[in-house]
């Protein structure tokens, strides 16, 4: 197909890409909706070593992982719920927090979703506060030039949406609806491609010019034509 044909499907089945973009993007947008907003806070910690050397740096990187799973192991859990005096199990209080280690920057970012997001921000600020007095417990039992000193950068800001995201997701939406409903243009199209409307689809079949074409005859018209010629018999 040539541009102009793809020009021509689109003139003319346009309506059907835009209508199923339409409906894909309202259905996402109900979606967004009716679900529960979920919150999300962060902080960072920073890991300085106490002297600029390559080797200790090297030895913080590989234990930053390590730091990580302390933030979420059991222990560190269970002092955090005492501290914010939550319901939960350490387990589902694990499955709301995200710790990754930025070992290039020697940070360790710790994010926790609630559907409050004060309570977001208290969770995230206790599992910091309680890592970093564990921390520095343990490195006063440390060689000085060995220590590493791990503090927080800034305090937790109260949480922010995090999901659902309408605006995102009516986007998104629109763009797949879009594609579906070229998708569904093209395959009608295709279905349609074996059946002559012009003289160029007759020309691209058989590979010959067109030279004339047999004019329609409206039959009926003829035929009214005929039954006003027929005189009316009189009744004897």
């Amino acid at each position: 197909m040539q541009l102009r044909e793809y020009l021509d499907v689109l003139w003319k089945r346009g309506w059907i890409i835009i209508l199923v973009a339409v409906i894909t993007a309202a259905g996402a947008f109900v979606f967004s909706k009716v679900q529960t907003p979920v919150y999300r806070a962060s902080i960072r910690l920073n890991v300085i070593p106490a002297r600029l050397d390559w080797g200790l740096q090297q030895v913080i990187k590989s234990m930053m992982r390590n730091y990580s799973g302390q933030i979420q192991s059991r222990k560190n859990l269970l002092e955090v719920i005492n501290r914010t005096q939550l319901d939960v199990t350490p387990e589902q209080l694990a499955a709301n927090i995200r710790v990754s280690p930025v070992e290039a920057d020697l940070l360790i970012q710790i994010d926790t979703d609630d559907y409050d997001p004060i309570l977001a921000q208290q969770i995230a600020q206790t599992a910091a506060e309680v890592f970093v007095e564990n921390i520095n417990v343990y490195m006063l039992e440390q060689d000085k030039r060995d220590r590493v000193e791990i503090s927080i950068r800034d305090d937790a800001q109260m949480g922010v949406l995090h999901h659902p995201k309408w605006k995102i997701n009516t986007a998104a939406g629109i763009v797949f609806g879009a594609l579906i409903g070229a998708i569904v243009v093209f395959v009608l199209e295709w279905l349609e491609s074996d059946t002559i409307r012009t003289s160029e689809d007759i020309e691209r079949h058989i590979g010959v010019a067109v030279m004339g074409i047999i004019p329609s005859i409206d039959t009926t018209r003829g035929a009214r034509r005929k039954r006003r010629k027929v005189p009316q018999q009189s009744l004897r």
